[in-house]
């Protein structure tokens, strides 16, 4: 099945298609074409467009079909693929669903091809990390990068509000008066949860778990539901419901770039967007809102999806390798670009990362917390997407102030240990 007729039969079967392609080629007379399919959908999708037209120039042998942002079905989309053998040669994939897509994966060290990473020129301990790779003992992916929360704010908004913009809060009741002086000037405070979708509102719940030392699931049972749990849910509710620092329904990343909101949570991918809208901003991590610093995290991982048994592949697989060689000087430049910390060590190391500007303003921050380990991910669990999504539509009931914190816990917990259970 052609790439183009898979896509069509997904349509069909209600999945949306993926994006346009962003990083085709012109065809050469000895060329090798590849699919590379990634969810980026910000910044690092242009970090990764470019790292592409790039490694391109060098071999123009590597004809690669680049598609990115089909955030929403990307999974099923990787899934259903390998079953139709119409899979990407190249995806990406988060660290919190790497389980649930484990058993369409290649073992990188082990695939028809022989090992790619040894293909590529590299060891294991050229990475960062590099266990996050490992499902089973196998390593199914190879390491990019370190992604998770801070809090970009605005500089000038501090300044009329009367804050330091060289210090950002580093307590809660730091936090919470710069936001009582933020509202004073007429301006919003804060969005904790970039475009106020239900992944993120979720996501910002779960560092405010977490900065109370609870777990989100323990074994095969939700573990949220508890005085902590409801004390985290209910200070992220307040924030909209009582304290009025942000509306339900707004999205949080307009209202920053427009000069309107003087704090917003969002990743490390956001770099290159809040650049582009030559604001001055500064980027720091949450402040201890609880009993400990934390915000929500998560690893990329490059992966390679299987593909039919045939020479076709094994030759595609050895273009793979051949791409990913190339790719390996370029983790520099995705951390500066895509603002993600890299997670092959020369880059991390790379002395002239650290003299750009990505460094200065955001990836040097990110870099230490990544370190000293202030970004947590989530659990590794197969089920842990459908745990997810079984949480999400209460948590925002709750946030939009529709039903109460206890009242959507107590539905969160029942329908996570139906997922859990397998009911």
């Amino acid at each position: 099945m052609e790439r183009r007729d898979f896509m069509k039969a997904m349509a069909c079967l209600g999945l949306a298609p993926l994006a346009g392609t962003l990083g085709s080629v012109p065809a050469s007379a000895a060329e090798t074409k590849m699919w590379f399919n990634t969810l980026f959908h910000g910044g690092d999708a242009d970090a990764m467009e470019t790292i592409v037209k790039n490694i391109h120039a060098s071999n123009p042998d590597l004809n690669i079909d680049l598609t990115q942002g089909a955030w929403t079905e990307y999974y099923a989309q990787l899934y259903n693929s390998v079953v139709a053998e119409s899979a990407p040669q190249i995806g990406i994939v988060d660290d919190f669903r790497y389980e649930s897509v484990a058993e369409v994966l290649y073992d990188v060290q082990d695939t028809p091809a022989g090992n790619i990473l040894e293909l590529m020129g590299a060891k294991t301990d050229d990475f960062a990390q590099w266990d996050i790779s490992l499902v089973g003992g196998k390593a199914l992916g190879i390491p990019l990068d370190q992604n998770g929360f801070g809090i970009y704010y605005n500089k000038d908004i501090f300044r009329k509000a009367g804050l330091d913009p060289e210090k950002f809060p580093q307590t809660r009741e730091e936090f919470e008066s710069a936001c009582e002086a933020i509202k004073k000037i007429g301006k919003l405070p804060y969005h904790p949860a970039l475009s106020g979708e239900p992944r993120y509102i979720r996501r910002a719940w779960l560092a405010l778990l977490w900065s109370l030392n609870e777990d989100y699931i323990k074994g095969d049972k939700a573990a949220f539901n508890t005085d902590k749990g409801r004390q985290s849910l209910q200070y992220l509710v307040d924030m909209v419901q009582k304290q009025g620092w942000n509306r339900p329904g707004t999205n949080g990343t307009n209202q920053f770039l427009s000069g309107e909101l003087g704090m917003l949570q969002n990743g490390t991918w956001f770099y290159l967007t809040v650049e582009k809208a030559k604001l001055d901003y500064g980027c720091s991590m949450p402040p201890k809102f609880f009993d400990r610093q934390v915000s929500w995290g998560g690893y990329h991982l490059i992966v390679l999806p299987k593909q039919p048994d045939s020479d076709e592949t094994v030759a595609k697989l050895q273009a793979t390798a051949k791409f990913l060689k190339a790719f390996l000087p370029y983790y520099s430049l995705w951390g500066e670009m895509g603002g993600a910390v890299p997670l092959f060590k020369a880059a991390i190391n790379d002395p002239k990362l650290k003299e750009t500007q990505t460094w200065k303003k955001t990836l040097g921050m990110f870099s230490q917390a990544a370190a000293s380990g202030l970004m947590q991910a989530e659990p590794r669990h197969p089920k842990i997407t459908d745990v997810d999504l079984a949480v999400e539509p209460h948590v925002q009931e709750a946030y939009n102030g529709t039903i109460t914190v206890a009242e959507a816990l107590n539905r969160a917990e029942a329908d996570v240990n139906k997922v859990l259970a397998g009911a």
